[in-house]
């Protein structure tokens, strides 16, 4: 007892809490009696029966054997969901779609504006997996004016990882962002996931020319274009575009969304026209579902007949873009498909209220995004755009 004595004035001297619990854990384990000056709270734990030591030997024979059935279970369970819930749309196609594969996606445009849009691509150091150009800046619509200014040059890019690209760019170029860039990269991307999942900076100059571009994670593009989960950039791809950076897994996946967009908009098509099959009705039904339920219609601040009017004067970049599924069609050998829990006698009911969800959130997430001023000159200029596109 001396003994004890001394080594706990020792300890209390040196101030080493390390070695007084540890000579009461070597006496708990022992079943000594805890040593005077320990704490209720340790005493407390002295009812806690001993533990094993900590070297402890290998399993014996008379160890009970460890049970992992339901574990493995567990797991397996857990797997076959996330399995069912990816769809498995985030493969990695590289090596096993054919050369050809998807050639019809690649529309030609005019050369010096084709190397313009690409040369933008390089303005970005962030890193970029997959990138497009649409709109009347790419692609020109009936109804402009050639005299007027020349619209924004609209653009998506697809990056694998949204929070380290906006951390990027944020340094690179501080003036595309609103004032949310002051809460931070982390910040402004989770903003990117509300509504559609794209982050927009419009009004942005770059090389002489005026673009609004949004961000998207590609996880969520693929997501997209293999389920209609928004139908936003499934929507948009639908109608044609300029592809500027490919992906193979984005390429596999927009040729079976144009495939369920070509199935839809036929039966659409015939059901209005009594059976009979018409390529330009085809076309004007596809590029007519991404603005079911739009609420920028609801308050005007699109042309009514903006449909007639991509389709009139794109109609050989429909012809390219659903070349070989039209051929299918025309041979009768084309198949029906539609995503997961789509049918011909739901789809419209289904986008449309998906549509509209989509589109109050963007249109009210556009506010913070993009900014007060960038926002009332944006919609301004879709105002004005409507209006003069009516007369």
């Amino acid at each position: 007892m001396l003994e004890m004595k001394s080594v706990a004035l020792l300890s209390l001297r040196r101030g080493s809490r390390r070695y007084w619990r540890s000579l009461y854990l070597r006496r708990l384990n022992t079943g000594a009696e805890p040593p005077r000056g320990v704490s209720d709270r340790d005493r407390i734990l002295r009812t806690i029966p001993p533990v094993r030591p900590s070297t402890r030997q290998p399993l014996q024979a008379e160890d009970p054997p460890m049970d992992f059935t339901l574990l493995e279970k567990g797991l397996q369970r857990s797997n076959a969901a996330a399995t069912a819930n990816s769809a498995e749309y985030n493969y990695g196609f590289q090596g096993s779609l054919l050369p050809n594969f998807g050639d019809n996606q690649h529309i030609s445009i005019d050369k010096e504006l084709d190397a313009e849009l690409c040369a933008l691509l390089t303005h970005f150091r962030a890193p970029i997996d997959f990138a497009f150009g649409y709109g009347s800046g790419v692609f020109q619509q009936s109804g402009y004016n050639s005299g007027g200014s020349a619209p924004q040059t609209d653009l998506i890019l697809a990056v694998s990882d949204s929070t380290a690209f906006h951390t990027l760019n944020m340094r690179q170029n501080p003036s595309h962002y609103s004032g949310l860039r002051w809460f931070g990269p982390q910040v402004v991307s989770r903003f990117q996931h509300i509504g559609a999942g794209v982050y927009f900076n419009p009004f942005v100059e770059l090389q002489g020319r005026q673009v609004k571009y949004g961000i998207v994670c590609m996880e969520d593009l693929l997501r997209d274009l293999a389920t209609w989960d928004k139908f936003y950039l499934a929507g948009r791809l639908q109608k044609p575009v300029k592809i500027l950076r490919a992906d193979p897994r984005v390429t596999y996946w927009n040729q079976k969304n144009l495939h369920a967009a070509a199935t839809l908009g036929r039966a659409l098509a015939e059901q209005r026209h009594g059976g009979q099959f018409n390529e330009f009705e085809l076309y004007r039904e596809i590029a007519g579902l991404s603005y079911l339920g739009d609420i920028r219609y609801t308050l005007g601040g699109e042309n009514p007949h903006k449909v007639d009017n991509i389709v009139s004067r794109n109609f050989d970049q429909f012809q390219l873009y659903y070349g070989p599924i039209v051929r299918d069609i025309k041979a009768g050998t084309a198949q029906q498909y539609l995503p997961p829990g789509y049918s011909l006698t739901n789809a419209t009911r289904l986008l449309e209220r998906k549509i509209r969800k989509v589109s109050v959130l963007q249109t009210l997430k556009g506010i913070l995004t993009a900014g007060a001023v960038k926002s009332v000159k944006y919609a301004w200029s879709k105002k004005v755009k409507a209006w003069g596109r009516r007369r």
